[in-house]
């Protein structure tokens, strides 16, 4: 029994860590990998864990003065890219749910780039 726990243990941790990679990137490949392993842990009698995502934490982190995130444009942009965050929890399997996702958190990237210059430093630019 401890050995399938610490088997379920690595594999949520594993999935946890695609989640964040695409949390990130937005690569796709990071939420496939994911949702396979997530897969694996329902095949084999689990519960299916939950998908978080954290695309919304990160955007605010990527402010070089935390209270910028409060301004009215911010939390504007940072509102709609949480409900695209939210949906796709929601509905993880849905294609359209991800390109909606994507496309939302993109849109806020640039939109926050464009307002913010400096002062906002798009994560993705550290994409791997």
């Amino acid at each position: 029994m401890a050995k399938k726990k610490a088997a379920l243990q690595g594999k949520l941790d594993k999935m946890n860590q695609e989640l964040d990679s695409f949390s990130v990137t937005l690569n796709q490949k990071h939420l496939e990998n994911a949702l396979a392993i997530r897969n694996e842990i329902t095949n084999e009698g689990f519960a299916t864990p939950e998908v978080k995502l954290n695309t919304v934490q990160i955007f605010k982190k990527s402010f070089t003065f935390p209270q910028i995130a409060h301004n009215d444009y911010a939390a504007e942009q940072l509102d709609a890219l949480s409900i695209a965050e939210q949906n796709l929890a929601n509905d993880v399997n849905n294609s359209e749910q991800v390109e909606t996702f994507i496309k939302t958190a993109d849109d806020v990237a640039h939109n926050l780039a464009e307002r913010y210059k400096e002062q906002w430093v798009d994560p993705k630019d550290d994409r791997q």
